[in-house]
């Protein structure tokens, strides 16, 4: 069965291919192979390293891995497990279902790396693969096989759906999004299970997993799922067991989620709970006029109601003209997509597009949900248009456009690091020669993977048996990204990353220097305390950073580079002096630490004679020194001549 119609071996009569491609012996339509177990275990392989790359072997990026992932740090080492906190506060924004599933990761292992804080998102974007393949898929045959044409969909939408620009971005960073995908995704699988063979431990599994929802994000999950369970049984006319399973679900749901809610209340109290509640998920949702209500989170994120139509085609990428004839082929009054399982899949997007859309906060990420049953859609028009044969003008263009826009994009990649290797060594060498070779031979593997890909692709589909095409183009783009991932990593890492300056504070931590950080920023917060494992009291104001650096014990503050200006201005006839970190990297040098002129010798710092007002300091594990003064940079090492340019610290590598 393929888009509702039957499709054999021996073909059904058809149209002559508009791709150029010879009709198989006999003028039939291309038939479906049928995927053998190796394949198949070639094929889940594929989908497990592609879920994994990327997550390993680099430092905190961005605002989201750096906050969250303190939280998931500071959840695990001091045991608050009611709420995600953050240098010890609250955040009570979701329910903490990744965090959880962080910690209990980072306690198996005994450590709490960059590596596992992120593991929970790829492992929930892992599992809403694998349900994709098993929901399109369907149970096995009679005589012990799959359907061959909803087999190769249903591979060609996992993999569609993993290597789309938002979802491979947001299943490998620390962020709740990926959590909700999977609880609404496995929710809904869960509901079809139950539809097509209905019995009370299915109903059970369903009303269970939609319950559990709550705790990824909110009551968004449960209004996701109800959304598209309630407008397939309406279209499907089952209005009593719509109600049925309602009136079953609310006392589940209160159920379950009354445990975390007596234990917020304890935690906190009524304002948690409000916050929690009525700010976090009625302040989101609707439009409000109060100007005397917070910013965050009644006023945050508000947009028109075209906002979804503008930004959805740049992280539906590299798909998203296949969206397009995907659309009107499932739209049209010909089509072959009137069965049962392309109701639900319609309702599912329907309905999760209509929740969307009625919300008053809208970011691109919310739109996640709806990825897996969109790009199911699609891959079942995919499969069924290489089936026929017969692809319209409209079909063949976005195919054609897509498969060059893809080329070009992973030929750019590798192309584009051996060029800025030699223009731009600064940004894209790491390391020494060694690194760099290496680099260069990704590079050239990239190329050659692109190359062999292309050459099969196109001898797959000027064969009988094109139709595979839906699966191996999808699956040849995961491949070359798993190794473009390997390329760019070291150099996006370089620039990306807290880790230089983390080690120039924890160096000083070493020494017996008390260190605070002059931000309040949650990235900021969050990154610190992770890398240097501990809390940090943190002072916002320059007075505050005078204050603390006053003190006659060796004391350092880490402050944003971008305010050094005003906090320096407070600090005049301070004696003090800054540290930056020499490594090369952008983040790493939006940072300094200034230092106070403690002269104890744990530190390295020394007072020299004849000079008080001048403190040397000594980069802590470095033997060369360097010179500050009252209100003053560092200046150039202790009896050398001064050094033009910027003043700078120690160098650090």
């Amino acid at each position: 069965m393929q888009g509702g119609r039957v499709i054999s071996e021996a073909g059904v009569a058809g149209r002559s291919a508009r791709f150029s491609l010879p009709a198989p012996p006999g003028g039939g339509a291309p038939f479906v192979p049928a995927l053998d177990r190796r394949l198949r275990a070639g094929l889940w392989l594929l989908l497990v390293a592609f879920s994994l790359a990327g997550v390993f072997g680099h430092s905190l990026w961005g605002g989201n891995d750096a906050r969250e992932g303190g939280m998931i740090w500071d959840m695990a080492r001091h045991g608050t497990m009611v709420t995600p906190t953050i240098d010890g506060r609250p955040f009570l924004e979701k329910p903490p279902l990744l965090h959880w599933t962080g910690v209990a990761l980072c306690r198996l292992f005994g450590r709490c790396t960059e590596g596992l804080v992120r593991l929970p998102a790829a492992l929930y974007g892992l599992g809403t693969l694998a349900l994709i393949v098993l929901f399109v898929r369907g149970p096995r045959a009679e005589g012990g096989g799959f359907d061959r044409g909803r087999e190769a969909a249903a591979w060609g939408a996992a993999f569609l759906c993993g290597t789309a620009i938002e979802f491979q971005e947001y299943a490998r960073i620390v962020l709740t999004d990926m959590v909700l995908v999977f609880m609404v995704t496995l929710s809904l699988v869960a509901f079809w299970r139950a539809y097509r063979r209905p019995g009370a431990a299915r109903w059970f599994a369903f009303l269970l997993a939609a319950s559990a929802s709550f705790y990824a994000k909110g009551l968004i999950g449960p209004a996701l799922i109800w959304s598209s369970v309630g407008i397939f049984l309406l279209l499907q006319r089952r209005f009593r067991l719509l109600a049925g399973l309602a009136a079953a679900y609310v006392p589940l749901l209160l159920l379950v989620v009354l445990p975390w809610v007596l234990a917020l209340y304890r935690f906190g109290g009524e304002p948690a709970l409000r916050f929690a509640f009525w700010d976090n998920q009625i302040g989101r949702f609707f439009q409000f006029g109060d100007t005397n209500l917070p910013r965050d989170p009644f006023f945050i994120n508000k947009e028109r109601w075209y906002y979804y139509l503008v930004h959805l085609p740049v992280y539906l990428a590299p798909w998203t003209l296949l969206v397009v004839p995907a659309a009107v082929a499932w739209v049209r009054r010909s089509s072959p997509f009137r069965a049962p399982l392309h109701a639900f899949v319609a309702s599912g997007i329907a309905g999760m597009a209509l929740v969307l859309q009625l919300s008053s906060a809208k970011v691109a990420s919310y739109a996640l949900p709806v990825y897996p049953l969109l790009f199911v859609a699609v891959a079942l028009w995919f499969a069924d248009m290489l089936a026929r044969g017969a692809p319209t003008r409209l079909e063949r263009w976005s195919v054609r456009v897509t498969a060059a826009g893809v080329g070009l994009l992973l030929g750019l990649v590798p192309v584009a690091f051996i060029a800025g290797t030699f223009v731009r060594p600064r940004l894209f060498r790491v390391g020494g020669l060694l690194e760099t070779a290496a680099g260069f031979a990704l590079a050239i593997g990239v190329l050659a993977l692109l190359v062999a890909a292309a050459v099969a692709l196109l001898r797959l589909l000027r064969s009988p048996a094109r139709a595979l095409v839906c699966v191996a183009g999808p699956a040849s783009y995961a491949l070359v990204v798993i190794v473009a991932i390997q390329l760019v990593t070291p150099a996006i890492d370089r620039h990306r990353s807290y880790r230089p300056i983390a080690a120039l504070a924890a160096e000083e931590l070493s020494h017996g220097v008390e260190i605070a950080l002059g931000t309040a920023e949650y990235r900021d917060v969050g990154a610190f305390t992770f890398y240097l494992d501990r809390r940090l009291p943190l002072i916002t104001t320059g007075d505050g950073v005078a204050s603390f650096l006053e003190f006659p014990e060796p004391r350092a503050v880490i402050v944003p580079r971008e305010e050094l200006d005003a906090v320096e201005a407070r600090l005049t006839g301070t004696p003090h002096g800054r540290l930056s970190a020499g490594a090369p990297g952008t983040l790493s040098h939006a940072y300094v630490i200034l230092v106070n002129n403690a002269g104890q010798a744990a530190t390295g710092r020394t007072r020299p004679t004849g000079k008080p007002e001048t403190v040397l300091a000594r980069g802590p594990g470095r033997g060369r020194q360097v010179r500050f003064g009252a209100g003053d940079a560092l200046g150039p090492p202790a009896g050398r001549a001064a050094e033009s340019g910027p003043a700078r610290g120690p160098e650090r590598h």
